[in-house]
């Protein structure tokens, strides 16, 4: 009998072993606690072992199912019903992983709850029904192995795949061996511990460590074979449900625990869908946000901070329609930096860039109205667009520009004199004489060679 327990002790620890180096292998890649959780009933099955060893060896004490064994024994599926209800899930929050992880052992000490309250109404004698227990067992292994083949079906990524993968090995190897041992060895062929039959336990073990010991899935994941999303955002709901049935059946037995159980699975059931509401909000907020600064960003020259092309088209053709529909002016000025190809081969292109970057500047404080668009048109060129605004403010306008860039004094040797400045050409919009979008665009290119053409340094008008 004690070399039975010795074996029966082994394969266990020989599997959680093993379950704790893969979860080791796999950390640096795809760390998740499956396999830590799968190690931890490991442990409790031992445990469980442990505790009939000292009692049919140690106090040789002829007890058929002592409730503290049977406790461990039940709780054993514990860790596992947690890792099924939670790895991979959209459980991101420690509250809502510690509702699961309550429910899931409040799932496994109910469970133990129903089976002594059916074992005291199947007494015979002075022992319990055994066929009542077995079957008990036979429920709580395949719902077990049930639910992790969903999860494996479900499984959308690789590390996923490979943890149910390997819990479906171990859990459906674990019930069909459980129900031939419980049935047909326990019950009839050799009551006792102690038989070659006890190897027969060993089994699903030894497929759990060597399944663990395998090397990793390569390439590509393939599709889940079910709803993966579905599965992941039910496995929850499943565990609830699951603790919500066994209480309601203990309810028949034990009221007062039973009802507890029933408002317990329903509070945290409740809290956790409204934190995972809570959740969503949170995302779903985080996301309008990252996508209105995607589009902005979009919509920015990267190097001078003002807006693109892009931006200066679109805010144009909104603003030439609502000129034209509200019979109002629009002006819109080209301005170049002079001579900058020189100034580039000159002094290279990151002072260039910084020349750049200072005229957009300058460009920038002199835009005083929300309404007004500036943006880089391409290279050295920029474009300012300025609703209702007459010939005679854009000109002004225009002047300030030419003079704010002449005083920031940046040197160009290439230059008549001697630093930066920019040449500008410009035209207004008259909503009454039919002028198109592309016209106004054109004509303040046409100024702007104008002025280019005079001597550069200058404000020239379409």
């Amino acid at each position: 009998m004690g070399v039975s327990y010795v074996f029966l002790m082994a394969a266990p620890m020989l599997a959680m072993l093993t379950v704790l180096h893969r979860h080791r292998r796999g950390q640096a890649h795809s760390p998740h606690p499956g396999w830590v959780l799968l190690a931890a009933s490991m442990a409790l099955w031992t445990l469980g072992m442990l505790g009939s060893l000292i009692q049919d060896v140690v106090l040789d004490l002829n007890v058929l199912a002592p409730a503290g064994i049977m406790l461990v024994y039940t709780l054993y599926g514990v860790p596992i019903t947690y890792a099924i209800a939670t790895v991979g899930t959209d459980a991101s929050t420690w509250v809502q992983r510690g509702i699961d992880a309550f429910l899931a052992l409040a799932l496994g000490l109910l469970y133990f709850a129903l089976i002594q309250a059916l074992n005291a109404l199947n007494v015979v004698g002075n022992d319990v029904s055994p066929p009542l227990i077995a079957h008990l067992f036979d429920l709580e292994n395949a719902y077990l192995a049930i639910t992790a083949l969903i999860r494996f079906f479900a499984s959308d990524s690789r590390s996923q795949r490979e943890f149910f993968g390997v819990l479906v090995i171990y859990a459906v190897s674990y019930a069909l061996v459980a129900f031939y041992y419980n049935h047909h060895v326990a019950m009839d062929v050799a009551p006792r511990t102690g038989s070659l039959y006890d190897l027969v336990v060993d089994v699903p073990f030894m497929l759990l460590a060597v399944s663990s010991l395998a090397p990793p899935l390569k390439g590509v994941s393939r599709s889940s074979l079910v709803p993966a999303r579905f599965v992941r955002t039910a496995s929850p709901q499943l565990l609830a449900l699951s603790v919500l049935v066994v209480a309601i059946f203990l309810m028949q037995h034990r009221f007062v625990l039973g009802a507890a159980g029933v408002v317990a699975t329903l509070l945290g059931s409740g809290l956790r869908g409204v934190l995972g509401e809570v959740r969503r909000a949170q995302i779903e907020a985080q996301l309008r946000d990252d996508q209105e600064r995607l589009v902005e960003l979009a919509h920015i020259d990267v190097l001078t901070g003002v807006a693109n092309r892009r931006a200066f088209e679109e805010a144009y053709a909104r603003m030439y329609a609502t000129a034209i529909r509200n019979r109002r002016g629009i002006s819109l000025l080209m301005i170049d930096v002079d001579r900058f190809k020189q100034y580039n081969d000159r002094y290279g292109h990151p002072a260039g860039d910084r020349c750049l970057q200072s005229v957009a500047g300058v460009l920038q404080d002199l835009e005083k109205r929300r309404s007004d668009v500036l943006a880089r048109y391409g290279g050295e060129e920029f474009v300012l667009l300025m609703p209702d605004t007459t010939r005679a403010g854009a000109l002004l306008v225009a002047q300030c520009l030419c003079d704010a860039v002449r005083q920031l004094g940046i040197e160009h040797a290439d230059s008549p004199s001697g630093q930066v400045t920019v040449s500008i050409g410009g035209a207004s919009l008259d909503a009454t004489n039919g002028t198109t979008g592309r016209e106004l665009i054109e004509a303040a290119d046409r100024a702007l060679y104008i002025a280019k053409e005079a001597g550069r340094d200058r404000v020239e008008w379409a």
